[in-house]
């Protein structure tokens, strides 16, 4: 009786093993559940084949656990030659090989971080335009050579991201002269949806200036918004003058919200320790003294403003160099660390958010 007994349980578990490993629907009720919480990340970035492949990256992801981060965002940049390209390559010497990738989110799980895996697409050799460029000089036939590219560049990191456990996927960011081809989206995302069954969000940068732009949030599961506000003209701005800013922008993400019935994540925020950083946060190009200040203020405005909003998800802060040179009270990069900005972050990722 005792066998027959022992045996209807491990049959039984094999059972709920076999499902929990091989319907997707199991997992994906655990993915969504990890992404209810709000997702206290900072995004990690790599640029180099081998940019993820030393212990100089793995110390520097402990030092980001140290913000008391949950999420970390891991980035892999495909290149095209210039706006008018069709190719997207995701091989060549810019790239973070697979190893290293995989290597990366292993090692922040390892750590305890959950991961979303963020693929960009940027332009390699053409100054004068941007990612958010592509697809406004295409004709038809351009079109179709585009988007099968990009499928494979995306699937290819969809499987990644599922061989892994990769709890969120990106599954595109800023790509704005794109999105108005909201059918083709849609395919992508189904053929997504076939390789990886965790949470999906796409990184849109319009919420100020066309919230209306993307009309396929209903195909994924949050509502991502890459955040480079001016909030202020003031070069030298309170946290009171950030937050003023704050309270009009929290209302246009709010309206965007609830249109569509599910929270906005913050897939990118930041501000460089530079001064003027609060003018036009995303040049990353701006010249200038350095102004520790200025980037603690908008750190502690941001994340004042954003806690205890039930319809933001999380925020990922921009951004952390696998390089451990990078930062520093000299440095005037995005990067917090070793700055008063990164002693904010450990203040306020240790609180409820």
């Amino acid at each position: 009786m005792k066998l027959k007994t022992f045996l209807l349980s491990l049959v039984l578990f094999l059972v709920v093993v076999s499902g929990l490993v091989f319907f997707p629907g199991f997992s994906r009720l655990s993915q969504l559940r990890n992404v209810r919480e709000f997702q206290k990340g900072v995004a990690f970035t790599g640029y180099m084949r081998d940019a993820y492949n030393s212990w100089q990256a793995e110390e520097s992801l402990q030092n980001l656990k140290k913000t008391n981060a949950t999420w970390v965002s891991i980035l892999a940049t495909g290149y095209q030659e210039n706006v008018y390209s069709t190719v997207i390559d995701y091989t060549g010497a810019y790239t973070p090989n697979d190893d290293s990738v995989v290597r990366m989110i292993n090692y922040a799980h390892q750590l305890g971080l959950k991961v979303m895996l963020k693929p960009h697409v940027d332009l390699l050799n053409d100054p004068n335009h941007w990612r958010g460029q592509i697809g406004l000089y295409f004709n038809e036939a351009a079109w179709q050579q585009w988007l099968s590219s990009y499928r494979q560049f995306i699937l290819h990191y969809a499987g990644i991201a599922a061989a892994t456990g990769t709890e969120q996927f990106c599954i595109g960011c800023e790509l704005d002269g794109t999105v108005a081809r909201a059918q083709d989206w849609r395919q992508i995302i189904a053929e997504i949806r076939q390789v990886y069954s965790g949470a999906l969000v796409y990184a849109d940068d319009q919420v100020e200036s066309r919230p209306e732009a993307v009309t396929f949030w209903d195909a994924l599961d949050l509502i991502g918004q890459d955040l480079y506000p001016t909030l202020t003209t003031k070069t030298n701005p309170s946290v009171s003058d950030l937050c003023y800013g704050w309270a009009r922008l929290l209302l246009k993400i709010k309206s965007l919200s609830e249109k569509w019935g599910k929270p906005v994540l913050i897939t990118e925020i930041g501000y460089r320790s530079v001064q003027g950083a609060a003018q036009s946060p995303w040049d990353w190009q701006k010249e200038g003294p350095v102004d520790l200040v200025v980037q603690r203020k908008c750190y502690e405005a941001a994340l004042r403003m954003v806690s205890g909003r039930p319809y933001v998800a999380g925020m990922y802060w921009w951004q952390w160099f696998p390089d451990l040179s990078v930062g520093g009270p000299n440095d005037t990069s995005f990067s917090p660390f070793g700055k008063p900005a990164e002693r904010v972050l450990r203040l306020r990722f240790l609180l409820p958010m």
